[in-house]
């Protein structure tokens, strides 16, 4: 797989984790879109003027900074390609398409320091991702549908990253979100490269606590437990019944369960879990991904 296609691939599981979440905030159906901010059109005014000074709501500064921190490289880049679109006359809308692909695009490229993060960072990421899981929930989006996700999953880079990036309109409740989880991620990132936590590969034990609470979770939700269930026994039949498999699958109630089981280890068994799954999570590694929680959950 060339490198090209592999940051596709990380851009666009970013995306998904966001998609999921984007459509359950009620304020864009009621309200619509954030309007725009325009900026203005001559090039003396837009060549004084930079990213943080029309993106300048504090959610989005903060993502850029915690970008800054962590991937001087890859802010310098969307700083010049943002400098570039203001002479253009971009407006905030513009701008904030530029960020969201520079700041989901760079979850493969820290994806190597999230195997060395906290364990309460890691927690923290799930907490983010769980806060839009329920607010989808909530309003009993068809992002929660399986098949949803699948349908999603088949497109193609360039007709599915464009179509996601336009549901987050800047200064919407989803923007927001989106900023505030991406600093999350990046703040995490930054944190393990200066000061890195070495864990082993998880070992019986702790395959043992795994299964252990999430058997406990299973036995409060039965019918998600089937679903998992039926989807682990999947893995390695056919793609047909893989596919048969998550259809039937509440995605949210499944976001939902996976945070709390997480939540719910002991905190040394979550970080060996997470330094395991989370990297090849963000570079797009779902065979490995899948054999692995199949691991976890059905040892024989």
């Amino acid at each position: 797989m060339t490198p090209s296609k592999r940051r596709q691939t990380g851009l666009k599981l970013g995306l998904l984790s966001l998609g999921m979440v984007m459509l359950g905030f009620l304020a864009v159906f009621v309200f619509g879109p954030a309007p725009s901010q325009p900026v203005a059109q001559r090039d003396d005014q837009a060549a004084s003027q930079r990213l943080l000074d029309v993106l300048s709501d504090a959610p989005t500064r903060e993502a850029v900074e915690a970008l800054r921190a962590v991937a001087p490289a890859t802010y310098a880049e969307l700083d010049a390609a943002a400098l570039f679109a203001l002479h253009d006359g971009a407006d905030s809308q513009d701008l904030a398409y530029l960020t969201l692909q520079a700041l989901f695009s760079e979850l493969r490229n820290q994806a190597l320091a999230m195997r060395s993060a906290q364990s309460a960072d890691y927690q923290a990421i799930m907490a983010g991702l769980a806060e839009g899981l329920r607010e989808l929930k909530t309003h009993q989006s068809d992002w929660c549908n399986g098949q949803t996700i699948g349908a999603y999953l088949a497109q193609n880079d360039s007709d599915l990253v464009p179509t996601l990036l336009a549901e987050f309109p800047y200064q919407s409740p989803q923007y927001t979100w989106a900023m505030t989880w991406m600093r999350t991620i990046l703040a995490t990132a930054k944190r393990a490269r200066d000061d890195p936590q070495p864990y082993p590969r998880p070992g019986f034990r702790d395959e043992a606590a795994l299964q252990e609470t999430g058997l406990a979770l299973g036995s409060e939700q039965w019918s998600l437990g089937l679903q998992i269930f039926t989807f682990a026994n999947s893995e390695g039949t056919s793609y047909a019944n893989m596919q048969d498999a998550v259809s039937s699958i509440d995605v949210c109630d499944l976001g939902l369960a996976v945070e709390t089981v997480s939540e719910r280890l002991p905190p040394d068994v979550r970080a060996r879990i997470w330094a395991d799954l989370m990297p090849e999570i963000m570079i797009g590694n779902t065979p490995y991904v899948l054999w692995r929680v199949n691991d976890y959950f059905f040892i024989g």
